[in-house]
């Protein structure tokens, strides 16, 4: 027992001693020290020389110029910080990200059609692992994804004019036609070409018409090609979303909310929001301080930390396309019920996305503002519900269990 005792007096001797350590540590630094802001290639801005006995007095330097097409957000240390500083410190500028993944020659790619792209392709390979495991043929699928692709864009992209008329459709009839078309300047200007502006219903629409007429064609069973585009466009929405991050578009609104012309939180608690309490990562948050205006006043009425919608649709989407993968390996699922998963999941998902949204397509009925998307949304969670009843009534024993094993 003596041993024992004298462990434990040991033990607590030493974390008195550490305890001591640690309040020595808090003494406060009284020498100079040098506040050095710096501008985004390290070059010296200010520097603010602090003796170190008193609080040292740190005004803002001018803010330094955009690089490129980032702009500055705000210093790598808050105003707030500045007076806990008591050692030399380097200040940087924090900037959003290019939204250009390459520039050559003038002419850029941007990370918009990059995602697009991206989010395709993905969706090709998904779909050809498929296709042997649920009897298809992969040169079915290739042929089909080659003519039908192209088609489901430009549904994206009038679908997206439908709902913004004017924006297109002015100066006569090859203006207006090239605009559609993607010359934003209404000429055969190359440089002015870019489809930016397509609306995901209007792809997935066409998509889907497009496959009824070419599986009635090539005599090929439509609930199993149903089954893989709807795996195919979730992941691929997943995908494309990120290019609207980099395009400071599709957000939600302030973070916080606004009474009239005020802000409910100071940028630093937006920021800190979104970083701190939703635990986003840092370059998400710092793409999302979005200036006035920057699309539209009404879009963007203030100069702020705008919520990432972007980012909540596309984790809910892979959350659903890793359930739909699931899904396909439990033999009682029948051929096509992944696309009325897909209905339900995206048309609610969508639903509470808009909710959020500040950009969204709207039309007028009755005199009632209606946003496109939700009202569409609300038709697939009707049409995806009636879908799955049509197949567990009609298609009897047409399920997962003639599939071969699944590779995922």
């Amino acid at each position: 027992m003596r041993k024992l005792s004298k462990i434990l007096l040991g033990l607590v001797l030493v974390f008195l001693a550490l305890g001591l350590l640690g309040c020595q540590n808090n003494e406060t630094n009284n020498e100079p020290y040098i506040i050095t802001f710096v501008d985004y290639y390290g070059n010296v801005i200010k520097e603010v020389n602090c003796d170190g006995e008193s609080i040292c007095e740190i005004q803002e330097p001018t803010k330094p110029a955009n690089v490129g097409q980032r702009y500055f957000t705000r210093w790598s240390i808050w105003p707030s910080e500045w007076e806990n500083i008591n050692e030399d410190t380097i200040i940087k500028p924090i900037y959003t990200l290019d939204n250009r993944v390459i520039t050559i020659g003038g002419r850029s790619i941007y990370f918009y059609s990059f995602f697009i792209m991206i989010g395709i392709f993905v969706a090709l390979g998904i779909g050809v692992r498929e296709t042997g495991r649920i009897g298809l043929k992969k040169d079915d699928l290739i042929d089909g994804f080659l003519w039908i692709v192209p088609i489901a864009i430009l549904g994206a992209r009038l679908w997206y004019v439908v709902f913004e008329w004017n924006q297109f459709v002015y100066g006569g009839f090859f203006p207006s036609l090239l605009r559609i078309l993607g010359f934003s300047s209404g000429t055969l200007d190359f440089s002015s070409f870019g489809l930016s502006g397509l609306a995901i219903h209007g792809a997935f629409f066409v998509a889907l018409i497009c496959a009824y007429f070419y599986t009635k064609k090539r005599k090929i069973d439509i609930f199993k090609v149903f089954d893989i585009v709807a795996v195919g466009f979730i992941i691929a929405q997943a995908f494309g979303r990120w290019g609207n991050f980099f395009n400071q578009e599709a957000h939600g609104g302030i973070v916080g909310g606004a009474i009239g012309d005020t802000m409910n939180l100071s940028l630093e608690q937006q920021f800190n929001f979104l970083r701190y309490t939703l635990h986003l990562p840092e370059f998400i948050v710092n793409n999302m301080y979005i200036t006035r205006g920057l699309h539209s006043v009404a879009v963007e009425p203030f100069t702020g930390y705008y919520h990432p919608t972007f980012f909540y649709e596309s984790m809910i989407n892979l959350m659903g396309f890793g359930i739909m993968l699931l899904l396909r390996r439990y033999k009682k699922i029948h051929f096509g019920e992944l696309l009325s998963f897909y209905l339900i999941w995206y048309g609610g998902l969508r639903i509470f996305i808009e909710s959020m949204r500040t950009d969204p397509l709207v039309f007028e009925i009755f005199g009632i503002t209606m946003k496109s998307a939700t009202v569409t949304s609300i038709l697939m969670i009707l049409a995806g519900i009636g879908l799955s009843v049509f197949i567990r009534l009609r298609r009897k024993g047409m399920d997962y269990s003639t599939a071969k094993n699944p590779w995922f």
